[in-house]
């Protein structure tokens, strides 16, 4: 009976938490350059683009192509931007059932998973990574395919591995970021195959889906041109972004994201103990988690969502490990309860209040929104991307400064001169400020890689008073947008 009353207790906390969680990261917190970027380009193939060789990504593009519906329906209205925020805390949501699943799965009891659960959903860390970007569903489909896993190795059931795989594919199709933990997944699973822990067959069979779905997807980029720039823009490219980085390359994160300092100890803890006392999800778990801490402290890391993944797993095997090793289970409670009020008022107090005061707030991103339709042409910021539902008149549409700077370089595309794309295409809203080349700026050193000429901007533009600015002069700006059957036209 108590028991039973501490479960209802922990599911009505995680009740409020989740509804907490969902309305300050969903609808409060505003929109940034990953969410913009990303929505632009789920519309950009809405209308029929390819991406890579018709405009510069060099991310998988899965979540483009799943959500380019939902885009296309919202694409007018301004609440496009916090339904994303909301589809992106709800995947969130979903990447804890799953390793709360894993958690039963592996034998521990409903409330230590439902602690479990609190503690990774009021993780301040955490949710502040979980902006609309490819990574966070890139997480769910690898979680799921860890479950299904798990499921195989107990039940040998065909359809389990034949998931788990498709899951894993699916998560690389979200973000190459993927590939190394992958990479282990691949062999352990050889290993699995080689001690005959897993058929032959089966793992034939497995196998089977993604291979077929990969051929497709590099058949689609190759009948449409794509496949060469896909290559150069998501492998050759992104083997360089760690040089841009170098200068703000993350080891650990600040102190304010606290959770790092006690869960990734615990975890590391946790795992040592698991290689060799602990069961095979243990091990598996532990694995991917000491994969995680040299990738981590070696390899990448220069912005907090680069560190999620290991945190969500240090949390999951403090858990695991904290409910093995101490016996005096009702202290390990309340000291849970304890971190969990703490986080959700951490959350309150770091992100509730200062995102409630600026709600109302209009970030130039919204001043864009507002002031374009689909046929007027926008040249987004230097470190900003604010477009989304309009045209983008040179190959290069994100960080100009940076990305077309790194593109020029190895061969993808040569960079735009904004003032002839200025010129010839009267974009809409321009960023009038410098671009610096952000890979010498980090250095400390100023070199400017794009100058909108001043003439351009006292003759055409007027200053949007939103920073650096301009919007095109009412003179200048023609009108009676209309989609012609094949794109989207002013009729003057």
């Amino acid at each position: 009976m108590q028991t039973k009353k501490i479960e209802l207790f922990l599911f009505f906390l995680l009740l409020f938490t989740g509804i907490f969680i969902v309305y300050t990261y969903g609808f409060l917190i505003k929109s940034n350059g990953d969410n913009i970027e990303h929505i632009h380009t789920s519309w950009l193939i809405w209308q029929k683009n390819i991406p890579y060789r018709d405009f510069f990504q060099h991310h998988n593009p899965l979540i483009w192509y799943m959500f380019s519906p939902i885009v296309a329906f919202f694409i007018n209205d301004v609440k496009i931007f916090f339904i994303f925020n909301v589809i992106s805390v709800v995947a969130f949501l979903l990447v804890i059932l799953f390793e709360a699943k894993i958690l039963l799965q592996n034998g521990l009891k409903k409330n230590t998973v439902l602690i479990f659960s609190l503690i990774t959903l009021s993780s301040f860390s955490i949710l502040c990574s979980m902006d609309y970007r490819p990574d966070t569903f890139m997480y769910l489909f690898f979680f799921i395919g860890i479950f299904y896993w798990f499921e195989y190795n107990k039940k040998a059931n065909l359809k389990d591995i034949v998931i788990s795989f498709l899951c894993f594919f699916l998560s690389f199709m979200c973000s190459q970021k993927i590939l190394l933990n992958l990479a282990l997944i691949g062999g352990i699973l050889l290993y699995e195959v080689f001690i005959k822990k897993i058929k032959k067959q089966d793992f034939a069979f497995g196998i089977v889906l993604p291979c077929m779905l990969l051929l497709l997807f590099f058949t689609y980029l190759y009948v449409n041109d794509a496949l060469i720039i896909y290559l150069k823009s998501n492998y050759y490219f992104n083997s360089y972004v760690p040089t841009i980085f170098e200068n703000q390359r993350i080891s650990m994160p600040p102190l304010m994201y606290y959770e790092f300092y006690i869960f990734v100890p615990l975890g590391l803890l946790g795992a040592l103990f698991f290689l060799f006392k602990g069961n095979f999800s243990e091990k598996i778990l532990s694995l991917l988690f000491l994969e995680e801490i040299c990738l981590r402290a070696f390899y990448f890391s220069a912005f907090l969502h680069y560190n999620v993944l290991l945190l969500m797993l240090s949390i999951m095997i403090a858990v695991i490990y904290l409910d093995r090793v101490i016996s005096y289970k009702k202290i390990l409670f309340c000291m849970s309860l304890l971190c969990i009020f703490f986080a959700i008022y951490y959350n309150y107090i770091k992100t509730y209040i200062p995102e409630y005061a600026r709600k109302d707030f209009k970030a130039n991103y919204e001043f864009a929104f507002k002031n374009t339709n689909h046929c007027d042409y926008v040249i987004n910021g230097y470190y900003s991307v604010y477009n989304i539902k309009s045209k983008n008149p040179g190959f290069y549409s994100i960080l100009l400064g940076q990305i077309d700077v790194l593109g020029e370089k190895l061969g993808i595309a040569p960079k735009s001169n904004l003032n002839e794309l200025i010129l010839q295409y009267m974009p809409k809203i321009i960023f009038g400020g410098v671009y610096w080349d952000t890979y010498e700026e980090d250095r400390g050193r100023m070199v400017p890689v794009h100058f909108v000429d001043r003439d351009i901007l006292k003759t055409y533009y007027d200053n949007a008073a939103h920073g650096n600015l301009y919007i095109l002069k009412p003179k200048y700006q023609k009108h009676k947008c209309r989609y012609n059957g094949k794109r989207w036209e002013y009729e003057d």
